[in-house]
């Protein structure tokens, strides 16, 4: 740890003298300009070690609004200590850099330049050779995965780590070491604090749990037309009219629904290869557990992160178009459930992959123009709508088909009546409405409103709720619902969807490079970019226009984001 952060500052000076050097002709401008660096870089340095310890990252373009906005203060309500502290140490700073100015102007130039060549003489080397031990050290804990050693350069904030692991096994036949999967589980998650206590199951009520989840499907396709199955089902369940992802990508909103955390959470749970805490209690009621999936669960990486405890209960190995690996997916559901034993709980998720391809059979043209299924994504444009949308209908129009397959097979086999069913999607897709196609582009309607009908067992159903829900509440509502008493918020960032006090005033939405807080009159955008770091935007949620209220509430907003997102981080 010491070496990491001698080493980090140390290459972060070097930076700055690299950048100064060309200029040492101009010897005044550059000592002042050093000296402004020396106060700027140590203030930052500082402001972050304190965020890290609050809110366990360092500083982000969300982190930024927080500081430079003067309403921020009417949020936190951060007493005199703090601010006479940071006063403190601006003063310290500037005085240091007074007087250190002041001798070194002082001292005669013979005698400047004997010291300073004794003191890189003695320091270069030595600071040369504290990052090469460092990085080398680090090269080879990550070769041989010892993560405790890997863990605690995290807090170090502009830390850069190295990874030789493929040059030492081509060039001199070292091989990393395959960690297993227990100590994995144990060593990874040094930085996991999930869940916050023990589960526990006072009330068992372990009810049969179907998730059908097609791919890209947006709320606003379904319809009779569409989709009449899902539409005829919709009657007999409770349909979330306002249901956002927390992706507007695959990876993050698979992992918000079935962990019922923050997407920003993603990273840090693949880095631990941490599973979810729902399969664990579903393991504890002597569920029989199985994944169905038409794509590959190693890409994205579900099965180092939801799947991890479960990877022997996957089958997510197909060919052919993805119409076709969606029927050989649906054909493998229906086998298992007549051969599954309907007498213990059931549990069982279902993802269809047609509609993200627009994938369907010849004989399901049911919507035309459709370029007979085969567009030219490097050439289309706006003017390609039509016939994209009817492509994106006909593969959600045979999805319809396969659902009531597998509805109906439930139905057959005795176990419609006794289970929680569920239809859904991981994100949805636009089609140029915002002068966008596609979908991990921007957090409108069209990308992160998704379809979020439950069927559940032996109850009058029927029910359309339109109030503000997210994929994050589906694992607290699932756990409340079979048994398990724990408090939602010491396993989830959501709750449950059913219980009276439920009111949820934001959703938080991730992908690759940006985050958004979704709110009912207002999204904030925030980017991850280095590039984009100050370039965050407010949209009104109904239009996606980009708007500049007065009163967005935003601080109020994103600190209760910032809390959610590092409550599991130790």
């Amino acid at each position: 740890m010491i070496l990491a952060v001698i080493s980090t500052s140390a290459t972060l000076y070097l930076l700055f003298f690299i950048l100064l050097a060309p200029f040492a002709y101009f010897y005044r401008v550059v000592l002042y300009s050093s000296a402004a660096l020396f106060i700027f870089t140590n203030l930052a340095l500082i402001v972050d070690f304190f965020i890290f310890r609050i809110w366990k990252f360092h500083i982000n373009a969300m982190v930024l609004n927080i500081i430079f906005s003067p309403e921020s203060m009417d949020s936190i309500q951060t007493g005199i200590a703090p601010v006479l502290a940071v006063v403190f140490i601006i003063a310290f700073f500037i005085l240091f850099e007074y007087f250190t100015i002041k001798k070194i102007q002082n001292a005669p130039y013979e005698k400047k330049r004997a010291r300073n060549s004794k003191v890189n003489r003695l320091l270069l080397p030595t600071l040369f050779l504290i990052i090469l031990v460092d990085k080398v050290a680090y090269g080879f804990a990550n070769m041989y995965a010892k993560r405790e050693y890997l863990e605690p350069t995290k807090v170090i904030p502009l830390y850069q780590p190295m990874d030789f692991t493929r040059t030492m096994e081509r060039q001199f036949g070292l091989k990393g070491v395959k960690v297993a999967k227990e100590s994995l589980a144990i060593k990874g998650n040094k930085s996991i604090n999930y869940p916050l206590e023990a589960i526990t199951i006072t009330n068992p009520n372990a009810k049969n749990i179907f998730i059908f989840t097609l791919d890209s499907v947006r709320a606003s396709i379904l319809s009779k037309e569409v989709t009449p199955y899902i539409d005829e089902f919709s009657k007999d369940a409770i349909n979330f009219k306002n249901h956002i992802s927390g992706g507007n990508a695959t990876r993050f909103g698979i992992f918000s629904l079935l962990y019922g955390l923050n997407s920003s959470y993603w990273f840090a749970f693949l880095n631990a290869q941490k599973g979810s805490i729902l399969f664990n209690t579903l393991d504890k009621l002597h569920y029989q557990t199985h994944i169905f999936a038409s794509a590959s669960t190693a890409w994205p990486e579900f099965r180092k992160t939801v799947f991890y405890d479960i990877q022997d209960r996957i089958s997510d190995k197909h060919e052919g178009k993805p119409y076709e690996k969606d029927i050989q997916t649906t054909d493998e559901f229906l086998q298992w459930i007549d051969e599954v034993n309907t007498s213990k709980p059931i549990f069982s998720f279902v993802f269809l992959d047609a509609p993200h391809g627009q994938s369907y059979p010849k004989d399901n043209r049911k919507f035309l123009p459709d370029h007979y299924g085969e567009v030219n994504y490097l050439t289309m444009t706006s003017k390609d709508r039509i016939p994209l949308l009817n492509k994106y209908k006909n593969s959600i129009n045979f999805s319809d088909k396969l659902v009531k397959k597998m509805i109906e097979k439930l139905k057959e086999k005795g176990l419609y009546e006794n289970s929680i069913i569920i239809i859904t999607a991981d994100h949805g897709q636009e089609f140029y409405e915002y002068g966008r196609y596609g979908h991990n582009s921007a957090f409108n309607y069209e990308q992160v409103k998704v379809p979020f009908i439950v069927h559940l067992p032996q109850e009058d159903r029927y029910k359309e709720v339109t109030e503000l829900t997210s994929n994050i509440d589906l694992v607290p509502t699932l756990m409340s619902y079979i048994g398990v008493s724990n408090k939602t918020d010491s396993y989830s960032n959501g709750d449950n969807l059913f219980s009276p006090k439920y009111k949820r005033d934001q959703a938080y939405i991730g992908n690759w490079n940006d985050n958004a807080i979704l709110t009912d009159k207002y999204i904030y955008v925030f980017s991850n970019m280095p590039d984009k770091i100050f370039d965050n935007k407010i949209y009104d949620t109904k239009t996606y226009k980009e708007v500049h209220p007065k009163d967005s509430q935003k601080q109020k907003v994103i600190l209760k984001a910032l809390h959610e997102n590092s409550k599991f981080i130790k």
